[in-house]
């Protein structure tokens, strides 16, 4: 078994990155375990809207009308409809999604932290997780109020030939930082309100900065890229199958091959696209509590106290 990896040391920025890798080395079977036990509605909803929006409906509604020719014609007409309503469908489930794993991240950290160990049963963390859905969407409704103001002066630097760019980047990586920062605050403590962790967040924020935002940017970044080059595996193969086929685009569609492929793809992006979430918010719990720690020497203290106790 792997050892505990204290998440409340005082570590600089590389150690922040190694010590959440090492957790993960040592937590990897259990934590998916638990996500795929309770992330399997959201897989399922994921992979219904990956599959029917982008190709289904109307291939059903063909197929089962025997107007195999009349694909086409019928997507066109109905695409725009089907569309705006799987977008909304989508969106409402996305952040149930984050809401839901966000809470599973930040009681799974407690729980770790409070036992000390890797096998952290999944019962107990998916009660707290659902307790925290309602304070979770909250936060992401604030931040989508706070979100507008922010692209607006994030646009206007764009105007700075260059620099403006950057500009632009740094004021997006902070933004989600902050939000990040926020919403595993929230999730981690027990007594701590939607509006009281944003505070928090905004505090450990600006508390230890560029850390702060490096760390975030370059974990979730990488993390991103991982996931999106297993996503390419299926895309990549189709295209292969395609350049080298006879067939026309419509005897394409209806291969085997292509469709077997097709599922395949659908499933791969509907599992990384939650579980990429999950593992950023784990990066978020590590950073959260080296700042924290950093900022309010909580644990250093505690442990100088029980040093005292034993002399």
């Amino acid at each position: 078994m792997s050892k505990y990896v204290e998440p409340r040391l005082r570590r600089d920025f590389s150690g922040v990155i190694t010590a959440f890798v090492d957790f993960l080395k040592g937590n990897h079977t259990n934590l998916l375990s638990i996500f795929i036990s309770y992330n399997f509605v959201f897989i399922l909803i994921f992979f219904l809207y990956n599959y029917l929006v982008s190709d289904g409906i109307a291939g059903l509604i063909a197929l089962s009308s025997g107007d195999i020719g009349g694909y086409v014609d019928y997507s066109q007409q109905n695409n725009e409809d089907y569309q705006t309503l799987g977008v909304i469908v989508m969106m409402l489930s996305y952040m149930l999604m984050i809401a839901f794993n966000a809470g599973l991240a930040g009681i799974y950290m407690r729980q770790y932290e409070r036992y000390q160990h890797n096998n952290i049963t999944g019962g107990e963390i998916f009660k707290l997780a659902f307790k925290k859905i309602g304070g979770v969407l909250l936060i992401l409704v604030l931040a989508a109020i706070a979100l507008l103001p922010t692209f607006i002066v994030a646009v206007i630097s764009l105007i700075i030939p260059l620099l403006g760019i950057f500009v632009f980047l740094l004021i997006a990586f902070s933004f989600l930082t902050w939000i990040g920062l926020s919403i595993f605050a929230y999730t981690y403590h027990e007594d701590l309100s939607p509006v009281s962790s944003l505070g928090r967040g905004w505090q450990l924020l600006f508390s230890n900065y560029w850390k702060a935002v490096g760390v975030a940017s370059l974990t979730a970044i990488i993390i991103q890229v991982l996931f999106g080059l297993f996503q390419l595996l299926p895309g990549a193969i189709i295209g292969i199958i395609s350049y080298n086929s006879t067939l026309d685009n419509v005897e394409l569609q209806e291969d085997i091959y292509i469709k077997a492929i097709s599922f395949v793809f659908y499933a791969i992006n509907s599992i990384t696209t939650i579980l990429s979430f999950l593992l950023i918010m784990f990066m978020y719990g590590y950073l959260y509590l080296n700042l924290h720690e950093t900022k309010y020497n909580v644990y250093l203290q505690t442990r100088i106290r029980k040093l005292g106790e034993h002399l």
